[in-house]
């Protein structure tokens, strides 16, 4: 649970010194409410985060954090499905207001603001439930060390924890590398691997699909995090926009409801704390 607790705080303060600095310039938007709507593009294959489910609809968790704080400020939006490349053309443009799971780049800051983080992209190791105990201290390179069979994607950017340890483990024959998320957790699953690196919402993503969620948890030691923001249009989002929308996230981050909300992508107990 320290890993929700210290998120609560962090978000918390930001929470504060967005209401704190941003009160004057965004008052007379709030008063008047929400008179607009927002575009924002999708990916139909980013899964778990954006993607079209079976019936070609916009599903994922980007989508419903998006919504949820769409929901918050009172407007209506629109889910645009387009590739990433020309997202960002259209974002320049004007023609689209946002995009969802940016990193800030100085290049990007020339045509777009970025909201505060809403989720980090945690690369994590996944082990089977009844293994836990053994591995609970494990980094990967005591799991390197102590020849487990580890198995992770092929050509996949793991941080640099991972590749430090990549080739060392190839040599040791401890390391298989394939292209399917899916197949890497079944593995582990049947008892076929110890333990995959994976993306957090990914790994579980697959296990859900699989009625499984309970037999697989993760290791406390995180690879790699990297958070991620909201790009919003310079073009067609204003300043006051920008911190509308901000403390809307913001309030939505602390809620019992994103609880519920990422109930639906991963356990709500068992997350990596560091």
């Amino acid at each position: 649970m320290v890993f929700f607790q210290t998120r609560t705080l962090i978000v918390k303060s930001v929470l504060t010194i967005i209401f704190t600095f941003g009160s004057l310039l965004t008052a007379t938007l709030a008063h008047a409410g929400c008179n607009r709507s927002y575009s924002i593009s999708y990916s139909s294959k980013y899964i778990p985060y954006q993607y079209s489910n079976p019936y070609n609809m916009p599903a994922g968790l980007d989508i419903d954090i998006y919504e949820a704080v769409m929901r918050e400020m009172g407007c209506k939006y629109s889910l645009n499905l387009m590739p990433s490349k020309r997202a960002q053309v259209q974002l320049k443009k004007g023609a689209l207001d946002m995009m969802a799971a940016a990193s800030i780049t100085e290049e990007r800051q020339v045509y777009a603001n970025f909201s505060i983080p809403y989720r980090n992209e945690k690369v994590v190791m996944f082990v089977r439930t009844e293994n836990l105990d053994k591995y609970q201290s494990y980094n990967l390179k005591k799991a390197v060390d102590n020849e487990l069979r580890i198995t992770a994607g092929l050509g996949g950017w793991y941080g640099a924890e991972y590749g430090e340890q990549k080739e060392r483990a190839l040599e040791k024959g401890a390391l298989s590398l394939n292209t399917s998320p899916a197949i890497r957790m079944n593995q582990l699953l049947d008892g076929r691997t110890d333990l995959v690196v994976a993306d957090l919402y990914v790994g579980y993503h697959h296990v859900i699909n699989a009625g499984r969620i309970n037999a697989v948890t993760t290791l406390p030691h995180i690879l790699n995090s990297d958070p991620v923001h909201f790009m919003l249009s310079k073009s067609s989002v204003s300043a006051a926009e920008v911190n509308l929308f901000n403390q809307a996230l913001a309030r939505v981050l602390i809620s019992e409801r994103y609880q519920d909300l990422l109930a639906k992508y991963r356990p709500r107990v068992n997350t990596p704390t560091n």
